[in-house]
């Protein structure tokens, strides 16, 4: 146990080595009074697992790291980001709970990477998110929980990722496009009760999304099959207007809001006409999370 530390553990270019079933506290106030709680730098093929941190910086930060998985953490109350990367290629990263912190998760400038059964909740702020994704291509991101965060998943120059069987409860945007994001798959992923499923700042669009199921999805099924007989369309004006003027959303729950919604999805003019999911499922995902 490693109690009131400015920094934890600080490795750097090293191989083949385990940090494991560590519990690491601070008392971090601010990001330029405080350390890490793991803090790895230049090393490829380690293990990160099983530990508990909170109350640092960033609860876990790697840079340059290659081939090594961070499993079955805690980091919960730390100031910035419960699992900061960036430049690191060919990981994984599974059953970590990340919870109350400034952010979840970081991911920046980094390829081939696996993120599934991760728990990212009650990350709230005002530019806070579940799992903020910059410059990531080849990924996948499957199996995850994203419950009651600002923005569940935070998008911006991304491609090539396939986002599969995760769930999104009761987040304020459960995806959210920032930049440029191309050839992305979302399917049989849970979308459940958010404020906006989707947010999107272009009218062009390069992704596919196909299979999901949505709560706020209203079309029927005649032929019951379990696919709707209508596209469902998860981009509201609303949120393209929210977008260009935060401050309208004190009118989320208003009845305005309700009829420019609907005159938008039967005839698109803001939005992206060819984002639909054109084969949204009917029944809530149940799998085993």
């Amino acid at each position: 146990m490693l109690d009131n530390v400015f920094y934890g553990f600080i490795i750097q270019s090293s191989k083949y080595g385990v940090i494991q079933n560590n519990r690491v506290t601070g008392n971090a106030k601010n990001e330029a009074s405080s350390g890490n709680g793991v803090h790895v730098w230049k090393c490829k093929q380690l293990r990160i697992e099983q530990n508990t941190v909170s109350g640092m910086r960033d609860g876990i930060y790697l840079e340059f790291i290659n081939k090594s998985s961070v499993s079955n953490n805690t980091s919960k109350n730390n100031v910035r980001y419960g699992l900061h990367f960036m430049f690191s290629n060919n990981n994984e990263y599974h059953h970590n709970e990340f919870k109350n912190n400034g952010a979840g998760v970081a991911v920046m400038f980094s390829k081939f990477i696996k993120m599934h059964h991760n728990t990212f909740h009650f990350n709230w702020g005002s530019s806070s998110y579940g799992l903020l994704l910059k410059e990531i291509n080849d990924a996948e991101i499957h199996h995850n929980y994203f419950e009651q965060n600002t923005i569940a998943i935070n998008i911006d120059g991304c491609s090539r990722i396939n986002y599969q069987n995760n769930h999104f409860v009761r987040n304020g945007w459960a995806i959210k496009f920032t930049g440029g994001c191309y050839l992305n798959i979302f399917n049989y992923n849970n979308f459940l009760s958010n404020s906006f499923d989707l947010s999107y700042n272009s009218r062009l669009n390069d992704n596919k999304f196909e299979a999901n199921y949505w709560s706020e999805y209203t079309g029927y099924d005649l032929d019951k099959n379990g696919i709707g007989d209508v596209p469902y369309r998860p981009v509201k004006l609303f949120s393209y207007i929210v977008n260009r003027t935060p401050e309208t959303l004190v009118l989320l729950r208003s009845l305005f809001v309700d009829i420019i919604n609907f005159s938008e999805k039967v005839s698109p003019v803001f939005t992206p006409d060819q984002l639909v999911d054109a084969q949204p499922i009917m029944k809530k995902i149940n799998d085993q999370f």
